[in-house]
């Protein structure tokens, strides 16, 4: 479980006014399902909402093809709107291309653990152990200054808040500014559900680990610091290199570890799956952006 909460987060909320047509009742709807799973506490809720996010944006695509919209005059504030939105959507592609960066190498080397882990007994699955440790580490410190990219996207966002010359564009970019916002949100909720706050160390032992697999998921408090399964593993991980180190490892530590792993590599291609979709409809939504302008 993973708390993303940020004194600098905005909670999703609904534009003020609405219009009555059935794609933005649907829209308020998908909205209204996204701010349930707000904080993004757990990799299933993460994975609902690309599922949510994709459907979103998929709709917001179809208001800004509407002969409404791709009819605005582009003069004043009507074009500046139409410009900040193309700025937003640039951002968080770069973004998704920077948590690609993460996934990949992740992958690769849970995948290396594994391998060396099955073939027990030998000081290779040692070094290998060593060897991930040390990149996890570096790897949470590339992901604290990739979270305050993310919160300078979120100030940055403020361009939003103004209003074009044309009620109609204002009102489906107001609502684009809130998707790109829960965007971010699930961002920032995939980095510390990947490499979490805790810094474990090898103090653990396997009585905690044991405690931390059996303890039920807690309910996510806006200033609780929360374990997620991968803080878990780390600490299984910790322990297990320790053992290794005075060869006192046990069946059931490497088997807890050899679990976490496969769990993890599973998550990382359902969030690499999850990644590539929303991508995909960025890229359309900026193509659809850009149209406005050409037209």
């Amino acid at each position: 479980m993973v708390n993303s909460s940020n004194p600098q987060r905005r909670s999703i909320s609904l534009p003020t006014r609405l219009s009555s047509t059935p794609s933005f009742s649907q829209i308020e709807t998908n909205l209204k399902k996204l701010k349930t799973l707000v904080p993004f506490y757990s990799s299933e809720t993460i994975q609902t909402g690309f599922v949510c996010l994709v459907d979103l944006y998929l709709s917001v695509d179809g208001l800004i093809g509407s002969s409404q919209i791709q009819q605005v005059n582009l003069e004043s504030r009507n074009k500046g709107l139409v410009e900040a939105a193309l700025i937003g959507s640039t951002g968080l592609l770069d973004y998704y291309s920077k948590l690609m960066g993460f996934l990949t190498p992740m992958k690769e080397n849970v995948r290396t653990l594994q391998s060396a882990l099955r073939r027990k007994g030998s000081s290779e699955a040692d070094r290998y152990l060593s060897d991930y440790v040390l990149y996890r580490n570096k790897a949470k410190k590339s992901m604290a200054k990739s979270l305050g990219l993310l919160d300078q996207m979120e100030k940055d966002s403020i361009l939003f808040l103004g209003h074009g010359e044309d009620h109609h564009l204002s009102m489906v970019v107001g609502v684009l500014r809130e998707i790109m916002t829960a965007t971010i949100s699930i961002f920032r909720a995939l980095l510390l559900c990947l490499f979490g706050k805790m810094k474990p160390t090898v103090k653990y032992g396997f009585s905690l680990i044991t405690k931390l697999v059996s303890t039920a998921r807690p309910d996510c408090d806006e200033n609780q610091e929360i374990v997620n399964d991968n803080d878990q593993i780390d600490v299984a991980l910790h322990s297990l290199h320790k053992k290794f180190k005075n060869k006192g490892s046990t069946v059931d530590e490497e088997q807890i570890v050899m679990e976490g792993l496969l769990n993890l590599d599973r998550q990382i291609e359902r969030y690499e799956v999850g990644l590539d979709s929303l991508s995909r409809r960025l890229i359309q939504t900026r193509v659809s952006l850009l149209n406005i302008l050409v037209n």
